[in-house]
Protein backbone atom coordinates (compact mmCIF):
# COMPACT_ATOMS: atom_id res chain seq x y z
CA UNK A 1 0.00 0.00 0.00
CA UNK A 2 2.94 2.44 0.61
CA UNK A 3 4.47 1.54 -2.21
CA UNK A 4 1.56 2.53 -4.19
CA UNK A 5 1.24 5.36 -2.45
CA UNK A 6 3.72 8.91 -2.33
CA UNK A 7 3.81 12.07 -1.06
CA UNK A 8 3.05 13.28 -5.04
CA UNK A 9 0.16 11.02 -5.21
CA UNK A 10 -3.48 12.77 -6.10
CA UNK A 11 -6.25 12.78 -4.43
CA UNK A 12 -7.82 10.59 -7.75
CA UNK A 13 -4.70 7.76 -7.70
CA UNK A 14 -5.31 7.32 -3.36
CA UNK A 15 -9.14 6.37 -3.94
CA UNK A 16 -8.03 4.23 -6.64
CA UNK A 17 -5.31 2.08 -4.22
CA UNK A 18 -7.48 2.06 -1.43
CA UNK A 19 -10.37 0.63 -3.76
CA UNK A 20 -8.13 -1.77 -4.79
CA UNK A 21 -6.72 -2.66 -1.94
CA UNK A 22 -10.12 -3.42 -0.05
CA UNK A 23 -10.65 -5.60 -3.30
CA UNK A 24 -7.89 -7.45 -2.74
CA UNK A 25 -8.01 -8.01 0.83
CA UNK A 26 -12.19 -9.45 0.92
CA UNK A 27 -10.97 -11.34 -2.42
CA UNK A 28 -8.09 -13.25 -0.21
CA UNK A 29 -10.04 -13.66 2.80
CA UNK A 30 -13.10 -15.38 0.70
CA UNK A 31 -10.52 -17.71 -0.64
CA UNK A 32 -8.92 -18.38 2.92
CA UNK A 33 -12.45 -18.92 4.75
CA UNK A 34 -12.43 -22.74 3.49
CA UNK A 35 -9.30 -23.54 4.95
CA UNK A 36 -10.25 -21.66 8.72
CA UNK A 37 -13.25 -23.43 8.04
CA UNK A 38 -11.61 -26.62 7.70
CA UNK A 39 -9.48 -26.08 10.33
CA UNK A 40 -11.82 -25.10 12.88
CA UNK A 41 -13.79 -28.35 12.16
CA UNK A 42 -10.77 -30.55 12.35
CA UNK A 43 -10.65 -29.23 16.12
CA UNK A 44 -14.19 -30.39 17.15
CA UNK A 45 -16.01 -33.70 18.35
CA UNK A 46 -18.70 -35.07 16.19
CA UNK A 47 -20.95 -33.98 17.64
CA UNK A 48 -20.17 -30.72 18.11
CA UNK A 49 -19.99 -30.66 14.55
CA UNK A 50 -23.37 -31.60 13.55
CA UNK A 51 -24.74 -28.83 15.93
CA UNK A 52 -23.02 -26.46 14.31
CA UNK A 53 -20.79 -26.60 11.82
CA UNK A 54 -19.96 -22.95 11.27
CA UNK A 55 -19.55 -22.20 15.21
CA UNK A 56 -16.30 -21.50 16.52
CA UNK A 57 -14.69 -24.88 18.10
CA UNK A 58 -15.24 -25.12 22.35
CA UNK A 59 -13.18 -28.77 22.13
CA UNK A 60 -9.87 -27.66 20.38
CA UNK A 61 -9.16 -31.56 20.13
CA UNK A 62 -6.16 -31.93 19.00
CA UNK A 63 -5.90 -35.45 19.45
CA UNK A 64 -7.63 -35.35 15.89
CA UNK A 65 -4.46 -34.86 14.26
CA UNK A 66 -2.76 -37.72 15.85
CA UNK A 67 -5.63 -39.94 15.30
CA UNK A 68 -4.96 -39.68 12.12
CA UNK A 69 -1.50 -41.29 11.58
CA UNK A 70 -3.12 -43.77 14.07
CA UNK A 71 -5.36 -45.09 11.90
CA UNK A 72 -8.90 -43.68 12.14
CA UNK A 73 -7.94 -42.52 9.14
CA UNK A 74 -7.79 -45.38 6.69
CA UNK A 75 -10.12 -46.74 3.47
CA UNK A 76 -9.99 -50.49 3.95
CA UNK A 77 -6.09 -51.59 3.85
CA UNK A 78 -4.88 -48.15 2.98
CA UNK A 79 -3.99 -45.90 6.05
CA UNK A 80 -2.84 -42.47 5.72
CA UNK A 81 0.86 -43.70 5.76
CA UNK A 82 0.19 -45.59 2.60
CA UNK A 83 -1.31 -42.33 0.75
CA UNK A 84 0.94 -40.29 1.91
CA UNK A 85 4.26 -42.54 0.71
CA UNK A 86 2.44 -43.15 -2.80
CA UNK A 87 1.93 -39.40 -2.83
CA UNK A 88 5.42 -38.51 -2.75
CA UNK A 89 6.50 -41.17 -5.46
CA UNK A 90 3.61 -40.45 -8.11
CA UNK A 91 5.26 -36.64 -7.61
CA UNK A 92 8.43 -37.09 -7.62
CA UNK A 93 8.44 -39.48 -10.46
CA UNK A 94 5.94 -37.91 -12.89
CA UNK A 95 7.50 -34.27 -12.45
CA UNK A 96 10.77 -35.83 -13.51
CA UNK A 97 10.15 -38.07 -15.75
CA UNK A 98 7.61 -35.40 -17.88
CA UNK A 99 9.96 -32.29 -17.41
CA UNK A 100 13.20 -34.06 -18.52
CA UNK A 101 10.95 -35.64 -21.47
CA UNK A 102 9.81 -31.78 -22.11
CA UNK A 103 13.43 -30.52 -21.54
CA UNK A 104 15.13 -32.93 -24.21
CA UNK A 105 12.34 -32.79 -26.64
CA UNK A 106 11.98 -29.30 -26.68
CA UNK A 107 15.71 -28.43 -27.30
CA UNK A 108 15.69 -30.71 -30.11
CA UNK A 109 12.94 -29.25 -31.92
CA UNK A 110 13.98 -25.34 -31.01
CA UNK A 111 17.65 -25.97 -31.97
CA UNK A 112 17.92 -28.08 -34.24
CA UNK A 113 16.45 -28.33 -38.26
CA UNK A 114 14.53 -31.30 -39.42
CA UNK A 115 12.23 -31.82 -41.89
CA UNK A 116 8.23 -31.63 -40.60
CA UNK A 117 9.44 -29.44 -37.66
CA UNK A 118 6.81 -26.45 -38.47
CA UNK A 119 4.30 -29.21 -38.49
CA UNK A 120 5.19 -31.28 -35.28
CA UNK A 121 5.25 -27.59 -33.55
CA UNK A 122 2.51 -26.56 -34.93
CA UNK A 123 0.48 -30.20 -33.98
CA UNK A 124 1.92 -29.77 -30.48
CA UNK A 125 0.26 -26.25 -29.68
CA UNK A 126 -3.00 -27.65 -31.40
CA UNK A 127 -2.97 -30.66 -29.08
CA UNK A 128 -2.44 -28.17 -25.97
CA UNK A 129 -4.97 -25.46 -27.11
CA UNK A 130 -7.91 -28.04 -28.41
CA UNK A 131 -9.25 -30.62 -25.93
CA UNK A 132 -9.88 -34.24 -27.39
CA UNK A 133 -12.03 -35.65 -24.68
CA UNK A 134 -12.77 -38.45 -26.95
CA UNK A 135 -8.89 -40.18 -26.69
CA UNK A 136 -9.73 -40.57 -22.93
CA UNK A 137 -10.92 -44.68 -23.50
CA UNK A 138 -8.06 -45.19 -26.69
CA UNK A 139 -5.54 -44.33 -23.93
CA UNK A 140 -6.99 -46.44 -21.24
CA UNK A 141 -7.28 -49.32 -23.67
CA UNK A 142 -3.68 -48.75 -25.00
CA UNK A 143 -2.44 -48.48 -21.31
CA UNK A 144 -4.18 -51.69 -20.06
CA UNK A 145 -3.08 -53.84 -23.37
CA UNK A 146 0.63 -52.66 -22.38
CA UNK A 147 -0.16 -53.42 -18.42
CA UNK A 148 0.18 -50.51 -16.76
CA UNK A 149 -2.80 -50.20 -15.43
CA UNK A 150 -1.99 -50.40 -11.60
CA UNK A 151 1.11 -50.95 -12.44
CA UNK A 152 3.62 -48.82 -10.72
CA UNK A 153 6.62 -50.11 -12.75
CA UNK A 154 5.24 -49.21 -16.21
CA UNK A 155 2.39 -46.37 -15.30
CA UNK A 156 5.83 -43.54 -15.40
CA UNK A 157 6.16 -44.40 -19.13
CA UNK A 158 2.47 -42.10 -19.59
CA UNK A 159 4.05 -39.56 -17.54
CA UNK A 160 6.51 -39.23 -20.30
CA UNK A 161 4.58 -37.00 -22.56
CA UNK A 162 6.87 -34.74 -23.80
CA UNK A 163 4.92 -32.33 -25.88
CA UNK A 164 2.87 -30.83 -23.19
CA UNK A 165 2.74 -27.27 -21.83
CA UNK A 166 6.27 -27.04 -20.40
CA UNK A 167 7.36 -28.24 -24.04
CA UNK A 168 5.75 -25.00 -25.05
CA UNK A 169 7.24 -23.08 -21.94
CA UNK A 170 10.98 -24.46 -22.73
CA UNK A 171 11.00 -23.98 -26.08
CA UNK A 172 10.48 -20.20 -25.79
CA UNK A 173 13.08 -20.19 -23.43
CA UNK A 174 15.84 -22.46 -25.48
CA UNK A 175 15.29 -20.41 -28.72
CA UNK A 176 15.46 -17.28 -26.97
CA UNK A 177 19.31 -18.34 -25.99
CA UNK A 178 22.07 -17.37 -28.16
CA UNK A 179 23.56 -19.69 -30.60
CA UNK A 180 27.06 -18.17 -29.56
CA UNK A 181 27.36 -20.58 -26.67
CA UNK A 182 26.91 -23.70 -28.49
CA UNK A 183 29.46 -22.24 -31.20
CA UNK A 184 32.00 -21.98 -28.76
CA UNK A 185 31.61 -24.59 -26.56
CA UNK A 186 31.77 -26.25 -30.54
CA UNK A 187 34.64 -25.25 -31.19
CA UNK A 188 36.47 -26.23 -27.91
CA UNK A 189 35.21 -30.20 -28.81
CA UNK A 190 32.43 -30.28 -26.46
CA UNK A 191 29.36 -32.79 -28.08
CA UNK A 192 26.16 -32.63 -28.20
CA UNK A 193 25.22 -34.16 -24.74
CA UNK A 194 28.03 -31.99 -23.17
CA UNK A 195 26.20 -28.25 -24.61
CA UNK A 196 22.93 -29.11 -23.44
CA UNK A 197 23.89 -30.24 -20.06
CA UNK A 198 26.79 -28.14 -19.22
CA UNK A 199 25.65 -25.36 -21.36
CA UNK A 200 22.36 -24.78 -21.86
CA UNK A 201 20.23 -26.58 -19.50
CA UNK A 202 21.93 -24.15 -16.70
CA UNK A 203 21.01 -21.22 -18.20
CA UNK A 204 17.35 -22.48 -18.31
CA UNK A 205 17.17 -24.01 -14.31
CA UNK A 206 15.01 -20.87 -13.30
CA UNK A 207 12.18 -21.84 -15.95
CA UNK A 208 13.06 -25.69 -14.78
CA UNK A 209 12.68 -24.88 -11.21
CA UNK A 210 8.92 -22.99 -11.86
CA UNK A 211 7.63 -25.47 -13.93
CA UNK A 212 8.68 -28.42 -11.58
CA UNK A 213 6.86 -26.27 -8.57
CA UNK A 214 4.11 -25.87 -10.62
CA UNK A 215 3.42 -29.74 -11.62
CA UNK A 216 4.47 -30.48 -7.97
CA UNK A 217 1.08 -29.15 -6.68
CA UNK A 218 -0.97 -30.04 -9.89
CA UNK A 219 0.14 -33.84 -9.07
CA UNK A 220 -0.67 -33.56 -5.38
CA UNK A 221 -3.74 -32.28 -5.69
CA UNK A 222 -4.88 -34.83 -8.57
CA UNK A 223 -6.88 -37.76 -7.85
CA UNK A 224 -8.61 -38.14 -11.13
CA UNK A 225 -5.86 -40.28 -12.72
CA UNK A 226 -5.22 -42.18 -9.60
CA UNK A 227 -8.23 -43.09 -9.85
CA UNK A 228 -8.89 -44.40 -13.20
CA UNK A 229 -5.32 -45.77 -13.50
CA UNK A 230 -3.98 -47.06 -10.11
CA UNK A 231 -6.58 -47.76 -7.97
CA UNK A 232 -5.06 -50.14 -6.29
CA UNK A 233 -2.44 -47.57 -5.49
CA UNK A 234 -4.28 -44.47 -3.98
CA UNK A 235 -2.57 -40.91 -2.81
CA UNK A 236 -3.65 -39.09 -0.51
CA UNK A 237 -6.03 -37.03 -3.06
CA UNK A 238 -7.43 -39.95 -3.70
CA UNK A 239 -7.72 -41.23 -0.14
CA UNK A 240 -9.43 -38.42 0.72
CA UNK A 241 -11.87 -38.52 -2.24
CA UNK A 242 -12.39 -42.41 -1.17
CA UNK A 243 -12.29 -41.85 2.76
CA UNK A 244 -15.41 -38.84 1.87
CA UNK A 245 -17.60 -41.01 -0.39
CA UNK A 246 -17.63 -43.91 1.61
CA UNK A 247 -20.45 -43.46 4.33
CA UNK A 248 -19.31 -46.64 6.19
CA UNK A 249 -16.07 -44.35 7.33
CA UNK A 250 -17.19 -41.00 7.27
CA UNK A 251 -20.77 -40.66 9.08
CA UNK A 252 -18.97 -40.34 12.45
CA UNK A 253 -15.76 -39.49 11.61
CA UNK A 254 -16.06 -35.70 9.85
CA UNK A 255 -13.45 -34.24 12.06
CA UNK A 256 -10.85 -36.36 11.81
CA UNK A 257 -11.28 -36.21 7.87
CA UNK A 258 -10.88 -32.45 8.25
CA UNK A 259 -7.66 -33.08 9.85
CA UNK A 260 -6.43 -35.46 7.35
CA UNK A 261 -7.22 -32.37 4.57
CA UNK A 262 -5.15 -30.52 6.43
CA UNK A 263 -2.27 -32.20 7.02
CA UNK A 264 -2.19 -33.09 3.48
CA UNK A 265 -2.16 -29.69 2.55
CA UNK A 266 0.61 -28.55 4.84
CA UNK A 267 3.49 -29.45 2.31
CA UNK A 268 2.02 -27.58 -0.50
CA UNK A 269 1.16 -24.78 0.92
CA UNK A 270 4.91 -24.64 2.31
CA UNK A 271 6.17 -25.12 -1.17
CA UNK A 272 4.51 -22.17 -2.37
CA UNK A 273 5.12 -19.94 0.18
CA UNK A 274 8.46 -20.53 -0.35
CA UNK A 275 8.90 -20.08 -3.88
CA UNK A 276 6.36 -17.91 -4.43
CA UNK A 277 9.34 -14.82 -5.86
CA UNK A 278 10.33 -17.65 -8.14
CA UNK A 279 7.53 -18.25 -9.62
CA UNK A 280 6.27 -14.73 -9.52
CA UNK A 281 9.77 -13.29 -10.63
CA UNK A 282 10.14 -12.74 -14.46
CA UNK A 283 12.75 -14.74 -15.24
CA UNK A 284 15.44 -14.68 -17.87
CA UNK A 285 18.45 -16.48 -19.16
CA UNK A 286 21.36 -14.80 -20.82
CA UNK A 287 24.81 -13.99 -20.46
CA UNK A 288 26.60 -12.99 -23.32
CA UNK A 289 28.27 -9.22 -22.28
CA UNK A 290 30.08 -7.00 -24.75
Amino acid sequence: MKKLLTKKSSKHEIIIAIVFFVFFLVLALVYLFPLFWALNNSLKTYPEYVENNFAITKSWLFENYYRVFAGDFHYKNFYYENMLFNSLWMLFVQVFVNVASSALLAYAVARFRFPGKSILYAVVIFANTIPIIGSGPAAYKLMDSLNMINNPFTIWLSWAAGFDFAFIVLYGYFKGISPSYSESAYIDGAGELKVFFKIILPQVMPCIAAICITQAISVWNNYGTVMVYLRDYPNLAYGLYLFETDKNYIKNSMPIYFAASIISSVPIIILYASTQKLLLTNMTAGGLKG
